[in-house]
């Protein structure tokens, strides 16, 4: 008898087992390491170091930041976004797509309800918090930040801005200086430089915006007689820039981050400024007052504060140290509730409090903080208007 032969046909059916294995490790593989990447860099902090590789701590510290950060749901979305975008360039609900590499939030090009009784609930916080720190010898400078859908319009392409945005920003501003607030609007400032005032692909401001900002701040607090000019102008020369691969918080919020180029919206290229001489900037994670000394001035605020060097920029046109207490999502209550209410603050306050307070949140409804703000303020919740 002849030995029997496996058919052609057999013989490739036998491959599937294999092919879907493989394919199974490849995802595995590719839901580990994008699990990986949303590990905070200081989870990872002295995880080489040989006495822990040898003890066996560095591999049972890779299994928690695993098991913590194990989020299939989170690379599966990832999935789903990059086909949506490839297909039909869909970034989401918290992005919208302007102009050619241009992208913008959500958020400022939606309006809210009752949007003038929240500006309004915010303005009375904002003139009690002043008139507060008046009586302690305090100077408040408020900051208005304007949107990037205002600054950047040119570059909607398409996107609609509710023509009832356009004077939210003057009101705003009318109504605190009616109530004795020291208040500076940068609409103006950023509106007359020219070129990009705001990254391509980030919500916020970019390092020529930032500085500008900054340079307005600083003269207006020195025209206000808050603190005294220094006798020298800033030092050009100790500042060194370089231009590196940015991409923007936009990216991430449209779930677009985690692909290579080629595969997800273009990373701009930025400016980033470093400092070498300029005064020193504590930070809220730094012991404030201690190894940076006492700051005449402290930001309380949003991210902008802590984007693109805009307190070391402020720093630099002071000549005087700045401590940032701004939050990352800290909305318009975060910071300012949290710092004002500190130990911090009790025992080594500043000179000058400058609160920045970007446009788009002017007219969203309070927060559940926000009302209780308001009452530990003894203050009314304003009459909504239609």
């Amino acid at each position: 008898m002849k030995p029997s032969q496996t058919s052609l046909p057999t013989s490739r059916l036998s491959l599937w087992p294999a092919l879907v294995f493989v394919a199974l490790l490849l995802a595995g593989l590719g839901v580990t390491v994008q699990s990986l990447r949303q590990v905070p860099a200081a989870d990872w902090a002295g995880f080489t170091d040989p006495d822990k590789l040898l003890g066996g701590e560095s591999t049972r510290r890779f299994t928690a930041n695993l098991n913590a950060h194990f989020l299939p749901s989170h690379f599966f979305a990832q999935v789903e976004r990059f086909v949506t975008w490839t297909l039909v360039g869909d970034t989401g609900d918290s992005v919208r797509t302007g102009c050619a590499g241009w992208f913008f939030l959500s958020e400022e090009l939606t309006p809210f309800p009752h949007p003038q009784q929240s500006a309004a609930a915010r303005a009375s916080i904002v003139a009690a918090v002043s008139s507060n720190l008046k009586a302690q010898g305090i100077a408040l400078v408020v900051t208005l930040v304007p949107d990037k859908s205002r600054i950047e319009q040119t570059q909607l392409c398409g996107l609609h801005r509710a023509p009832g945005f356009a004077p939210r920003l003057s009101q705003w501003h009318s109504a605190l200086t009616a109530a004795g607030v020291d208040v500076l609007n940068l609409e103006p400032t950023l509106a007359a430089l020219p070129g990009e005032r705001y990254y391509r692909t980030d919500s916020h401001w970019n390092e020529l915006g930032a500085q500008a900002a900054a340079r307005a701040v600083a003269q207006h607090i020195f025209a206000r007689q808050h603190l005294p000019a220094p006798a020298q102008p800033p030092n050009a020369a100790s500042l060194q820039s370089e231009t590196v691969e940015r991409p923007g918080d936009l990216l991430r919020f449209s779930n677009l981050l985690g692909w290579p180029m080629g595969l997800r919206p273009v990373s701009e290229q930025a400016q980033v400024t470093h400092f070498q001489a300029a005064p020193a900037a504590a930070s809220a994670e730094d012991d404030l007052f201690g190894d940076a000394g006492l700051p005449s001035v402290a930001v309380i605020g949003t991210s902008f504060a802590r984007t693109a060097n805009f307190v070391p920029f402020l720093g630099f046109e002071l000549g005087a140290a700045v401590a940032n207490l701004a939050k990352d999502g800290g909305n318009f209550e975060g910071a300012a509730r949290a710092y004002l209410g500190s130990e911090t603050f009790t025992q080594t306050p500043p000179k000058v409090v400058v609160w920045e307070v970007p446009e788009r949140m002017l007219q969203m409804p309070l927060s559940p903080a926000e009302h209780q703000w308001l009452k530990d303020l003894k203050l009314a919740l304003p009459a909504a208007t239609h």
